[in-house]
């Protein structure tokens, strides 16, 4: 196996431990997060299930030679990690702890190399699946706005304005 899969293997798991890291920490230490109204724990630590099922499945891709089709699943991993800068939707950082703020950023750095590093391998090696990474980040963030859409109508949250400029 050349370097860069390694590299992408390492990136993966390093940015599935930087999304359990987080996860564990919401879960243990939940009533200090800023969270919207329809999250428990028992949910927070439910939504970690598919974020380690796309990751180790990535990664067994990358193990039977068939890295091009480890890209859709990174795409989805990444999309899900970065739905942890929702947080910031309830509070503004100078709110939240400062140990939930490194939290948040190393899972997002982490989630972000991840898919700059994708990006280019995919490029590099298989750029006829970049059409349909257009697609998967379509279908995933359909999913997420449906998804938060039928929640928020059944259990509205208290959003923050703190990001609001005008």
């Amino acid at each position: 196996m050349d370097r860069s899969l390694k590299l992408y293997k390492a990136l993966i798991w390093l940015s599935l431990y930087g999304a359990i890291l987080h996860f564990f920490d919401n879960v243990y230490f939940f009533d200090q997060y800023p969270e919207p109204a329809w999250l428990n724990p028992t949910a927070v630590a439910l939504l970690l299930i598919p974020l380690i099922l796309l990751a180790h499945r990535a990664v067994d891709r990358i193990y039977v030679g068939k890295a091009d089709r480890s890209y859709s699943l990174v795409h989805g991993f990444v999309s899900g990690s970065w739905l942890s800068l929702g947080h910031y939707l309830f509070a503004s950082p100078d709110q939240i702890l400062p140990r939930i703020n490194a939290i948040i950023a190393i899972q997002v750095i982490l989630a972000t190399a991840l898919f700059l590093f994708a990006l280019w391998l995919q490029y590099r090696r298989a750029p006829q699946s970049l059409r349909y990474t257009g697609r998967a980040w379509a279908k995933n963030l359909v999913l997420y706005a449906v998804a938060i859409t039928v929640l928020e109508t059944l259990w509205p949250s208290s959003f923050s304005d703190w990001w609001h400029v005008w």
